[in-house]
């Protein structure tokens, strides 16, 4: 039942993608600044984004047992509420990276791009960054490298805890300090704890 519902979940997916903004053919950004991202993210809402998003979460949550609340909140980070030059043009909600020049399982491909990093001072790096072929996509990846990565095998047992379980993750997600704090601001603010109970 669970694999009827992924699927049935994606198909709203990939007709949800129309929602969302389109660039001109062939037209590229020319820098990715996750940083300036994820400031505007905290500065704006979208209704219309998260109504889409939710049941994918909710997928991600039943497939992968990260908590739906997390996933929501860090897509919505991640990509300024799907308006990112990332998700617009790239399908990438989650600001995932592309190792060596290797997209993964589930990506189609990278995308160079100057970005900004910290580590601990911030500073522009060039990095290659994943290329999905839909939204549902972006969000399986996702799911997949948390519940498989020994990056994040300190979070698993905190699936309980979204608030926990997003601090653990970040230790290795993000140079950024602050981002856990960043992600649980976006899920206090909009109330995304309602997505890690049961429908009604």
């Amino acid at each position: 039942m669970r694999r009827h519902l992924v699927h049935a979940v994606g198909a709203l997916a990939l007709a949800a993608c129309a929602l969302l903004p389109a660039q001109p053919a062939g037209a590229r950004p020319a820098v990715v600044d996750q940083a300036a991202v994820h400031e505007q993210a905290l500065r704006t809402s979208d209704g219309e984004f998260l109504r889409t998003i939710e049941p994918i979460a909710r997928a991600v949550a039943g497939e992968f047992r990260v908590p739906a609340s997390v996933t929501a909140g860090q897509s919505i980070l991640e990509s300024s509420w799907g308006q990112s030059r990332l998700a617009v043009n790239d399908r990438n909600f989650f600001g995932f990276k592309c190792l060596g020049d290797k997209p993964g399982p589930i990506a189609i491909g990278c995308h160079d791009y100057p970005t900004s990093e910290c580590t601990p001072d911030c500073h522009q790096v060039q990095a290659l960054f994943r290329v999905y072929d839909s939204l549902q996509a972006s969000f399986r990846d996702y799911g997949r490298v948390l519940s498989t990565s020994a990056n994040y095998a300190e979070a698993r047992p905190l699936a309980g805890d979204p608030r926990a379980f997003v601090t653990a993750v970040a230790r290795k997600y993000a140079t950024d300090p602050n981002y856990a704090a960043k992600v649980i601001r976006i899920m206090d603010e909009n109330d995304l704890y309602r997505l890690d109970r049961p429908l009604p």
